[in-house]
Formats: structure tokens, C-alpha cells, sequence
């Protein structure tokens, strides 16, 4: 009796045997879920996150001007310029140059003739500057470079200067003018009064980029607003030596012809 008891003792699973099966079956279901779900439970890659993003807005940018290429719209409401379909008009161009191509230029022409009739408004020269040769001193251009990137005056937050280095969300959204390419000495086309409550704007004129349009834009920031700008300068306070500086700083950054 008692060897058939001990026997049937020795066939009984030990607890230790007990504890490897439950480890071996835990490492396993360990082993299933990493494989089964590990790629899931990583941490997202930002950069493909950003990548995705920026795909999606150059997507959505380029449904944009698909949809402007072939709509109709308006283009600019005060000079009764509006915009068609691509096809039509291309179309509307080559039946009239089948007809008659001066018709082309003429049309051209008549399409300008609004801004070439706009008045220009010239501001007299400020008192502190003589001579524009003055503004070429690269001292004062430093400094004027120190004050436009001067967090106090905020010009670097909307008037992009640098490509490197891109206006503030801000400048973007109020469409300030950019310093860049070939601009001083040019004209623009600007709203002669702008009414900051109502937005109301003034009729259209001409402006020159000089001394006299930028000093008095300094102090009268709603006498002549940028037609492009969707809203008009904040007031800077500074003395004709600032001024000065900030001039030849900008000036120096329109490209020479």
C-alpha cells in the first residue's frame, strides 16, 4: 500500500513544475503581444507627423489655386478687375488675336489705364535728410538694423526683410509690405485715408518709396495705406534720428538696379 501511495506521489505535477509552465506561458503571451501590437504602441515619429502635415497644406494649396484657376471671382473690386476660368480665357484670347492681335495690346492697355490715371501724391523731403546719398553711411545703416529687429518696434514682426528669417504670423495675416526685391524709388498704389474702426478706405492714389512717403507713414500711419495691406500700421513713436536710421536700413535693402 504504501509503495503504491508513493508511486502515484511521483506521477502527481511538483509546484515547481507548476511555476515554470505559468512563467513559460507568460513570456509567450508577452512575446505574441510585442509582435502583434508592438509597432502600434511606439511613440509617434513627429517628424513624419509634421511631414504629413505640411503635405496636406501644400494639398489643400494646390486644390486652392486649381479651383481659382477655374472659377470665376474677383480679383480686385475697386478697379473692377475680376477672374475667370483658365479655359475661357485662354479661349477669349485667341479669338481675338485671330480677329486682331492689336486687340491684345489695346486691352492691355485699357486694363492699366485705371492706375496710370491715379493721382500721385508727393510728400515733401523730411528735414533731416539733405541728400539720400546720406542714407548709404553703413553706421547708420547698423543701426537702423538694430532698431527694425528692435522687439519694441515690432517692424521685423510684420515686414519681412530676410527670407531666411519670415514675418510673424501676424505680418502674414495683415499682408504688411515686404522689403525686398526692387522697391525704393518705385511707385504703389495706396488708399488715400483709412478708417482703423470702420475700415473704410480712401480712394486710390500713387505713392513713390521715398524719404518723404516713409517719414510720413511713420507719423501718419492711416494717411496712405499699402492697397495690398489688409489693415494699416500700428503708430511708432521715434525721433528723426531713428527715423533716419530705420530709412537707410530698408533703403539699403532694395535690390540697386
Amino acid at each position: 500500500m504504501s509503495d503504491e501511495k508513493n508511486k502515484s506521489d511521483t506521477l502527481q505535477p511538483s509546484w515547481a513544475a507548476h511555476e515554470l509552465f505559468a512563467l513559460g506561458l507568460t513570456v509567450v503571451l508577452a512575446l505574441w503581444v510585442v509582435v502583434k501590437y508592438g509597432s502600434q504602441t511606439q511613440p509617434a515619429d513627429q517628424g513624419s507627423a509634421r511631414a504629413e502635415e505640411r503635405a496636406a497644406k501644400l494639398a489643400e494649396l494646390k486644390t486652392a489655386d486649381a479651383e481659382a484657376l477655374g472659377s470665376y471671382g474677383v480679383v480686385d473690386a475697386d478697379l473692377k478687375r475680376y477672374r475667370l476660368p483658365i479655359a475661357d480665357a485662354i479661349s477669349l484670347v485667341v479669338k481675338a488675336g485671330i480677329a486682331d492681335s492689336s486687340n491684345i495690346s489695346k486691352d492691355v492697355v485699357a486694363r492699366m489705364e485705371p492706375e496710370l490715371e491715379l493721382e500721385l501724391v508727393k510728400f515733401p523731403k523730411p528735414d533731416f535728410v539733405q541728400d539720400e546719398s546720406e542714407l548709404d553711411d553703413l553706421e547708420l545703416i547698423k543701426k537702423g538694423e538694430a532698431l527694425f529687429k528692435d522687439p519694441v518696434k515690432q517692424c521685423a514682426n510684420c515686414h519681412l526683410a530676410d527670407p531666411s528669417n519670415p514675418a510673424s504670423a501676424v505680418g502674414i495675416a495683415l499682408k504688411a509690405p515686404q522689403f525686398k526685391g526692387e522697391f525704393w524709388g518705385k511707385e504703389r498704389i495706396a488708399y488715400d485715408g483709412f478708417n482703423a474702426e470702420t475700415g473704410e478706405k480712401g480712394p486710390l492714389v500713387k505713392v513713390v518709396m521715398d524719404p518723404g512717403y516713409f517719414w510720413d507713414s511713420v507719423n501718419n500711419p492711416l494717411g496712405k495705406v499699402v492697397r495690398s495691406a489688409t489693415a494699416p500700421m500700428t503708430v511708432q513713436v521715434m525721433d528723426k534720428n531713428e527715423a533716419k536710421a530705420l530709412m537707410a536700413y530698408v533703403r539699403s535693402l532694395s535690390k540697386k538696379e
